[in-house]
């Protein structure tokens, strides 16, 4: 009864609008086109102007974008991340049909004793790789990653190639993560990183830093990200 009753009271276009975003959410790919006006005008039989207020509201959500002389297209849509499971970035994007990419912005072996060796519980001389990259899905900039690796389980994975999961390479020197702890948060991007995102500086993003370790509880990586907030959504279940 209540959901009849917001449906009474909620304008049309904005129901419209919500549909739509339902139907890029179930399935449809980054770039594939959306309906027009006119074709929303005939499908919902509604006029011009319920239409295009239905279109503003996804393009103010940059959901959707309109390119001149050619059509509306899907500028995003929300991909889950579930909070339950370990499961790499490259096999979480698969499942969701799309396509994952890596690009390497930065790999460096840092010695002496910095913040990551303590969080690695490293001693002063270990080795830690600090990586930095960008992750993308169906060619879209979508995660800013940045990884310390203890380099006692893998000495020379500096010269792998990292543009790719890091779960995988891990299984080369019979690594298995088997244990995470992230925090999550609310942020907002600062100009530069906005900009390896495609955003607008102070666009949202969710902020995730945590330990990845072995069975035994030995840390393996620290992990800083920042996820494009308009685009991923993390799913976590509970029960008593």
């Amino acid at each position: 009864m209540t959901n009849q009753i917001n449906s009474l009271h909620t304008p049309k276009y904005i129901s419209i609008a919500e549909e739509i975003n339902s139907k890029i959410d179930a399935g449809m790919s980054i770039g594939e086109r959306i309906y027009s006006e006119k074709e929303i005008m005939e499908k919902y039989g509604v006029s011009s102007t319920t239409a295009r207020k239905s279109l503003e509201v996804l393009r103010n959500g940059n959901i959707i974008e309109r390119i001149q002389g050619k059509g509306t297209f899907v500028l995003n849509k929300k991909v889950l991340r579930s909070l339950r499971k370990i499961i790499s970035y490259t096999e979480n994007m698969e499942k969701q049909n799309i396509k994952p990419s890596i690009k390497v912005l930065e790999k460096v072996i840092l010695g002496g004793y910095t913040e990551y060796h303590k969080k690695l519980q490293l001693s002063p001389g270990d080795k830690v790789l600090k990586l930095k990259r960008i992750r993308y899905g169906d060619d879209i900039p979508l995660v800013i990653d940045y990884r310390y690796i203890n380099l006692k389980y893998c000495p020379d994975i500096f010269e792998k190639d990292l543009s790719s999961s890091l779960y995988k390479i891990y299984e080369q020197y019979n690594i298995k993560i088997a244990h995470a702890k992230q925090y999550l948060e609310m942020s907002f991007l600062n100009g530069a990183d906005a900009k390896l995102l495609n955003c607008k500086k102070g666009d949202p993003a969710i902020f995730i830093e945590g330990i990845l370790s072995l069975e035994n509880l030995v840390p393996v990586e620290y992990e800083v990200n920042f996820w494009n907030g308009r685009i991923f959504k993390f799913q976590l279940e509970a029960s008593v």
